[in-house]
């Protein structure tokens, strides 16, 4: 199989003439979307990079393609089929098509998924704004619901079914779902699974040998949960420490619910117990005993016992301001460390989970791509400018400009020496001129797409994300070097690889 095109690649290719590199008219007539820095507006996941392409009225997303099964091509021809067969309509989906030739990089012609763009928020970001509205979220389970119903009357699953994937429209009124990679239809029967979805929503029993039309009602099930406890108690949000890549629950939690800090918390502040008991019996079943949502739902489903939870022992040596987290953290991407360069320069094009310590916060305005205006952004430093090589998580003049027309609080300089995450793709090394440094100063960066993407962490949740279980974390009053990670011993990284592995 020919290797596919990295994501520098792709990002090479579309500084180019669009006419250049689209092999299709319609998009090779558009217009590509660029961020405030002339480079192309990238979204990402595990399997492709998207690109926006807006031709004459219409807007399209264009999935290029990082990894991607053998077959593809004969699982979108059948995808394609059932979706847009009279019985399917375009309800929940949008437009799309398959294109075998899509793509012209370096002289090779790759496909692509040319789909169109639909305008909205995903579902993580609007639970994120809207978390402590009861009503709203009241509305949006109930359409959650009946896109169950639906896929579940037309025998049809999503295959990795995660707030990314479903796009929320007119204020909550629409959902669809976008990303068709993993889908199963009818004419799939007999095929594995491409892959296994988000693990923050996906049952810890999943493989690939499980393909078929029940593979999406786990994940109805947790999203129904997490949205009926959030209802019930809106302080879960932030007490969880829940963002798009996992609401209220992560996948450590799914993988031992009665050792689970977040079961434990919600089961003293529940009035739905058995609601709880009943997701915790699901998670911890084999997957064919999973229930159809409905049956969750309804309350049909009943545990067999009534489940306590203990978050494991409590440390010998408590660390000052940690909460006990005897169960490591599980995130559904690689983790690397925010004040460690050398970890960035081999991950170029990689959607990951970075966690470090903010060193720096710079502020100003400034001409970015052709606009002759001074425009504001952001940066947020992760290590210091005079060691020529660094680190940054970058709010752009979109966002910035935004947020201040909003009313939305912006990071500024109290920032500096908070411990913060973001779950991004990291984009091509950049060299800088500065007066100091001949060569320039080696720049690695992420673009921030939106404002509830970077979370302020308390310094023990930052430590625990990135070393895993430990007992023994010391108060650190600077990040964490790559010494003392070896002297941790067991990294959370290996730990994730185990617990997968089980």
């Amino acid at each position: 199989m020919t290797e596919l095109p990295t994501l520098e690649d792709y990002l090479n290719t579309t500084q180019q003439n669009i006419k250049r590199f689209f092999v299709d008219m319609e998009l090779a007539s558009g217009v590509m979307e660029y961020n405030a820095l002339g480079l192309p507006r990238v979204r990402s996941g595990n399997f492709a990079i998207i690109f926006k392409v807006r031709c004459a009225k219409k807007l399209f997303a264009v999935r290029c393609f990082l990894h991607m099964p053998s077959d593809l091509e004969d699982r979108y021809e059948k995808i394609s089929s059932a979706l847009h067969s009279d019985d399917i309509g375009n309800s929940f989906f949008s437009e799309f098509s398959y294109l075998k030739k899509g793509i012209v990089v370096n002289g090779k012609t790759f496909p692509v998924v040319k789909m169109e763009w639909i305008e909205g928020l995903t579902l993580g970001e609007f639970v994120n704004k809207n978390y402590d509205n009861p009503e709203i979220l009241g509305a949006l389970k109930r359409k959650v619901r009946n896109l169950q119903e639906f896929l579940n009357e037309k025998q049809i699953a999503h295959g990795d079914l995660q707030p990314g994937n479903l796009i929320i429209s007119h204020d909550g009124m629409d959902i669809k779902l976008i990303d068709y990679d993993g889908m199963f239809v009818p004419t799939l029967e007999g095929k594995m699974a491409s892959e296994l979805g988000h693990s923050n929503f996906q049952h810890p029993g999943r493989t690939k040998e499980i393909f078929h039309s029940h593979l999406d009602w786990f994940s109805f099930i947790q999203l129904d949960a997490s949205l009926t406890f959030l209802i019930e108690n809106a302080s879960l949000w932030n007490l969880t420490y829940s963002d798009e890549e996992g609401i209220l629950f992560r996948a450590v939690d799914l993988i031992n619910p009665q050792e689970s800090r977040i079961f434990h918390e919600i089961s003293k502040q529940t009035a739905n117990a058995t609601k709880l008991d009943s997701f915790a019996e699901i998670c911890s079943c084999d997957f064919t005993s999973i229930p159809s949502p409905n049956e969750f739902y309804a309350e049909t489903f009943k545990p067999k016992k009534i489940y306590h939870y203990t978050p494991g022992r409590k440390r010998l040596k408590p660390t000052t301001h940690t909460e006990d987290k005897s169960n490591p953290y599980l995130s559904d991407y690689d983790i690397v460390d925010g004040n460690e360069f050398v970890e960035f320069t081999e991950s170029i094009g990689k959607r990951l989970e970075i966690i470090g310590r903010v060193i720096d916060v710079r502020e100003g305005k400034s001409q970015f791509g052709h606009d002759r205006r001074l425009r504001p952004y952001i940066y947020l430093d992760m290590d210091e400018l005079k060691k020529g090589e660094l680190f940054r998580i970058k709010f752009l003049p979109d966002i910035v400009e935004g947020a201040i027309l909003s009313g939305s609080a912006l990071p500024n300089k109290k920032w500096i020496g908070k411990w913060v995450t973001v779950t991004e793709t990291i984009q091509p090394k950049n060299i800088l001129n500065h007066p100091s440094f001949p060569h320039g100063i080696s720049e690695i960066f992420v673009i921030v797409k939106n404002l509830n993407q970077v979370k302020v962490l308390s310094q023990s949740e930052a430590l625990y994300r990135l070393g895993g279980n430990k007992s023994n974390l010391p108060v650190l009053e600077k990040p964490v070097s790559s010494a003392e990670k070896e002297v941790n011993n067991l990294g959370n990284q290996d730990i994730i690889k185990a617990i997968k592995n089980l």
